[in-house]
């Protein structure tokens, strides 16, 4: 429904921003230098904590009050980070304004009790507590207001870990492997595997259940797996449980069911991806968690670089990330039969794609 950019001030050119609907929304620091709202606390992931400073309680006490200032607006949950915060919050009634606006009158009063502190200098006497703009995620059900609600419990164990594994967390533009170079972010370790399997399954093998108008239906299991199919997943999930390196660009969704498995079994994978990584990118959900435990890397081709949004999955594209995989996996590479398109075109756009000499 939207273009997920990373930028402060992009937002849904499709959504009514004045009407009804629930919000994570993220508001960052003018001066990310100075995580000056509070402290990361916890010898542990599971005991991380932010101990809030003077400013930081004020300010998570000012955005529960936003109601006050904007009736049609719930607070439903609140995460004081050191140098940024979360917010769910729930527009309950249409607005006269558009959301945009009561978040600026949250800033402007978080600034003034920026500078009512006492410990804030001169040079600090008129710069904006919050940069400009902000990063709203739209939600839909219950469930994903929930899933929201458990992000924002979880911000300070992500935090622990991303401190604790800086190296993993890091994104990397000139990682070498299979003679030709990417971009990354995990345990490049895991190249250095002594055996790594390509996962490639046939869209055929693992499909969404369809009526006969081709719609997915929706009355029970939506998904369904084919003999052929858990007979591959049964070979990976063996070989990875005896040390193996799971590799895939996740095309089909039965290459995707195998990597969610994998992750959920804390088993070792590399991903390829279309395009590269922000600077700034962070993975989330399981895939956070994989890479915090070193059990994930995430490559993408160095001559394909990063740009906002989802960058559609062509057949070329598909066919480029299976023959870099087949290089990557070495003697654990499946053979492919890419239909239509010359064997030396697929070679030869995928040494491009990794500057592959």
């Amino acid at each position: 429904m939207r273009d997920v950019i990373h930028r402060m001030g992009r937002r849904c050119r499709k959504w009514d921003y004045h009407g009804r609907g629930t919000y994570l929304i993220t508001m960052v620091l003018a001066d990310r230098s100075k995580p000056i709202l509070g402290r990361l606390t916890g010898a542990s992931p599971d005991a991380a904590a932010i101990a809030l400073s003077p400013l930081g309680l004020a300010i998570d006490a000012h955005l529960r009050r936003i109601s006050e200032f904007t009736p049609e607006i719930e607070v439903l949950g609140v995460q004081v980070m050191p140098d940024h915060i979360h917010v769910v919050l729930r527009v309950n009634r249409r607005m006269a304004k558009p959301l945009g606006i009561a978040l600026r009158g949250f800033k402007g009063g978080a600034s003034k009790i920026f500078w009512g502190q006492s410990a804030v200098g001169t040079a600090d006497a008129k710069r904006p507590l919050f940069a400009e703009g902000f990063v709203d995620n739209i939600l839909g059900d219950g469930e994903a207001v929930a899933n929201a609600l458990r992000y924002l419990a979880d911000n300070p164990r992500r935090l622990w870990e991303k401190r604790a594994h800086p190296e993993l967390f890091r994104v990397l533009c000139d990682v070498e492997a299979a003679g030709g170079r990417f971009a990354a972010i995990g345990n490049r370790a895991l190249l250095k595997a002594p055996q790594i399997y390509q996962v490639q399954v046939s869209r055929s093998f693992f499909a969404y259940r369809r009526d006969a108008k081709g719609a997915i239906l929706k009355d029970g299991p939506p998904r369904i797996a084919t003999g052929e199919f858990k007979e591959k997943l049964e070979g990976f999930l063996e070989a990875a449980a005896h040390g193996a390196v799971l590799l895939s660009p996740c095309i089909s969704e039965g290459e995707r069911e195998i990597a969610r498995i994998a992750f959920e079994k804390g088993l070792k994978v590399i991903t390829l991806a279309n395009k590269g990584f922000s600077p700034l990118y962070k993975p989330g959900g399981r895939l956070f968690n994989a890479t915090a435990a070193g059990n994930l890397l995430m490559l993408a081709p160095i001559a394909w670089p990063y740009q906002p949004g989802e960058k559609k999955m062509t057949r070329i594209d598909a066919c480029i990330l299976n023959r870099i995989a087949q290089w990557l996996s070495g003697d654990g590479a499946v053979e492919i039969k890419y239909r239509g398109v010359e064997p030396s075109e697929i070679d030869r756009l995928a040494a491009e794609a990794i500057e592959r000499g």
